[in-house]
């Protein structure tokens, strides 16, 4: 999938998000804030990541677009990619039940962070399910052999991803 599709499609499934919660809650702001923030700003990872991998002044997209920091300092961290974050989200919702705004706030964004990792879990090859788990990550301490799949690590170690 290319770059612009990918990211066109975290917008939908983001607007989706926000439509289903805007729907139940009456609170659209909320419901919209909240998605966007869960589906599209979840990306900002992506950054961090590439700056651990790289200097700071420097940025080169086809290597951010080709996610060769990976492979540049052997690690994976994408911090805000996590199934166990879209969990607390909705336990904080449930929690504030009676504040509706907060309420439309959290599960919008639970929903839509959701919605972008189903997404990414099929369509980035080598990242499973558990790739997608920021407890099963730190569990291999974010090393990048140890989180996608080997078939895509000894792919990549072919192409020179990272040189």
């Amino acid at each position: 999938m290319s770059l612009e599709l990918h990211l066109l499609t975290h917008i939908v499934l983001s607007l989706l998000a926000g439509s289903i919660i805007w729907w139940i809650w009456r609170r659209p702001v909320a419901a919209f804030v909240g998605a966007i923030l869960g589906g599209i700003f979840i990306d900002l990872d992506h950054f961090i990541d590439y700056f651990l991998a790289f200097s700071f002044p420097s940025f080169n997209l086809e290597h951010f677009t080709g996610g060769a920091y990976g492979m540049q300092n052997g690690h994976l961290f994408y911090f805000f990619h996590g199934w166990e974050y879209v969990v607390i989200l909705f336990i904080v919702g449930i929690y504030i039940w009676k504040k509706v705004g907060l309420r439309s706030f959290f599960f919008a964004m639970g929903l839509s962070m959701l919605f972008h990792l189903m997404l990414d879990v099929n369509i980035n090859e080598g990242m499973t399910f558990r790739s997608y788990s920021i407890t099963y990550r730190a569990l291999h301490h974010f090393r990048l052999e140890e989180i996608i799949t080997p078939e895509r690590y000894q792919k990549d170690l072919m192409e020179g991803i990272g040189d």
